[in-house]
């Protein structure tokens, strides 16, 4: 009856120690994490610019996207700018509710959630220092805990990681 008893008094301590480093390790989790997003997504902006350089410049990049249920290869259309970054075009942007979400939609094709928190999607308008300058816009991406990324479709920048202060 010692015996079981101190087993499980050993297994109750060695969980409770795991739990507890856990825990205490969950933002750093989330921050590797989040980082591996933002590298995907970098990545494939990166990809979907090589395409359009490859297929001429087209106004829309076809990308062949791995096989459906049916077994047939699904092609999907990305929206792109002049500058063949992914980018919805300036005259939709008043038809369209998220820009910025319709972007995510387009590159990762994956919903906004990630390790069940939502990634928030927020269009940011920079106005420009002096008349020359154009507007420019970017999207930032955010988990609920303060980690974010941003997006800038008209170089195709992605920044690094970074946390609200």
């Amino acid at each position: 009856m010692a015996e079981n008893l101190i087993i499980v008094v050993m297994v109750g301590v060695l969980m409770a120690s795991f739990i507890y480093y856990f825990f205490k390790q969950e933002a750093h989790f989330t921050k590797v994490g989040f980082d591996a997003v933002a590298n995907s997504f970098s990545a494939r902006i990166t990809g979907i610019h090589a395409q359009w350089f490859m297929d001429n410049q087209p106004l829309s990049v076809i990308i062949k996207e791995t096989a459906t249920l049916d077994g047939q290869r699904e092609h999907i259309r990305i929206a792109v700018n002049s500058a063949g970054w992914v980018d919805i075009p300036t005259a939709d942007y008043l038809n369209v509710e998220n820009v910025c979400k319709l972007i995510w939609q387009q590159v990762l094709a994956t919903p906004m959630v990630y390790m069940k928190q939502p990634i928030s999607a927020v269009l940011v308008n920079i106005r420009a220092n002096n008349e020359r300058q154009q507007q420019s816009r970017l999207c930032q991406y955010s988990l609920p805990s303060g980690e974010y990324f941003e997006y800038q479709p008209s170089n195709g920048k992605v920044s690094q990681t970074k946390e609200h202060k």
